[in-house]
């Protein structure tokens, strides 16, 4: 039986359900794994033998057909920091989001300005504590952690209206382009276009030319899509 498409002629169009784990795993760049878990839960087995469940820490836009939002995209974004802060575990980074929810409610707490202005200093406080993380560890920890949000610009109410990939230089995602898929920053030119020509054995010089673009800022766009393509 085909998959009944939601309704999407109304509302906020970064909270339509559209990406499946695999292509927002990509996206973001962590393992499609990781993705599955924040979003779905995981049950698993201690080194003791001892059952337990990982709840999920995203709530997805379309629970029956696993599918995320763009804005579920960005949560997911802002969360793969935690990724890069060693010995953190997620169960801790449960706990923080716990207390941010109660601080600031409301659906997509992350994604507000009050996170960003102020909600973050509870946040890295907050995981400082539960892992007892030196001055020096949570200063570390707020550095990665506004790395992630200065990516992601808003709109005059302070929510998310694109986000650039993490150490991309050339591509951006944009609910409003390209249905939601990575393209060339203020350009508007899907991403798996100029890498697909690429691969088809076009030249960089030719692809560049018919879309008005630099050589290099051609170049740029298809590597960074290339890891996308190959993760």
């Amino acid at each position: 039986m085909p998959r009944r498409h939601p309704d999407r002629m109304q509302g906020d169009v970064r909270e339509f359900p559209r990406y499946s784990i695999p292509e927002a795993a990509f996206y973001v760049r962590v393992p499609v794994t990781t993705l599955r878990a924040w979003t779905l839960g995981q049950d698993y087995t201690t080194r003791t033998g001892v059952h337990r469940t990982f709840k999920s820490v995203i709530e997805l836009a379309d629970k029956r057909n696993k599918l995320l939002s763009f804005y579920n995209l960005v949560e997911a974004h802002i969360l793969r920091f935690t990724t890069e802060v060693r010995g953190l575990p997620f169960e801790n980074v449960r706990k923080g989001l716990n207390y941010v929810h109660e601080k600031i409610p409301g659906k997509h707490p992350l994604l507000t300005r009050q996170f960003e202005t102020s909600g973050k200093e509870l946040f890295v406080e907050f995981l400082g504590r539960t892992i007892n993380a030196t001055a020096q560890g949570q200063y570390a920890m707020r550095e990665v952690l506004e790395a992630y949000l200065m990516l992601v610009p808003r709109d005059a109410y302070g929510l998310p209206i694109k986000v650039f990939p993490i150490k991309s230089r050339r591509l951006a995602i944009d609910p409003l382009f390209s249905c939601g898929k990575p393209i060339v920053k203020d350009r508007g030119i899907a991403a798996s276009v100029l890498w697909g020509r690429s691969k088809s054995g076009e030249a960089v010089s030719e692809i560049a030319r018919d879309y008005g673009m630099t050589e290099i800022e051609a170049q740029e766009a298809i590597e960074d899509y290339e890891w996308r393509a190959a993760a």
